[in-house]
């Protein structure tokens, strides 16, 4: 079975990665926030494909789908505190990065003629 797991490299999703990258073919898609990851994290499971990017870009939610059977969808913005003073930042990465991937997925075929054109 082909997983993705979107923030894979953070902490409840790289226990996903470790559990399932036993049995199947994981893709983990990842931007490696600043505020949580200064550098790639020396835990990655090595039997899990990476992409390091922004679930926000449409090329790479594309290339993250593509023969893709099963989404985790745990790509978040952390940060409680910021969240207050930053609102619109996290509305962004949270709530609109998720409505980004549910219209991609709805509409998946017609949004990967729109790219590829």
């Amino acid at each position: 079975m082909n997983i993705l797991i979107t923030g894979g490299a953070g902490f409840i999703g790289s226990h996903l990665v470790d559990a399932l990258a036993e049995k199947h073919e994981v893709v983990v898609l990842d931007n490696l926030e600043h505020q949580v990851h200064t550098r790639k994290p020396e835990y990655l499971n090595p039997e899990a494909e990476y992409l390091f990017a922004d679930i926000r870009n449409e090329g790479v939610l594309a290339k993250a789908v593509e023969d893709v059977e099963v989404i985790f969808h745990e790509a978040a913005a952390v940060g409680v505190g910021q969240s207050m003073y930053q609102v619109e930042k996290y509305v962004e990465v949270n709530t609109m990065a998720t409505a980004k991937l549910l219209d991609f997925l709805v509409n998946e075929e017609e949004k990967s003629h729109a790219i590829v054109e």
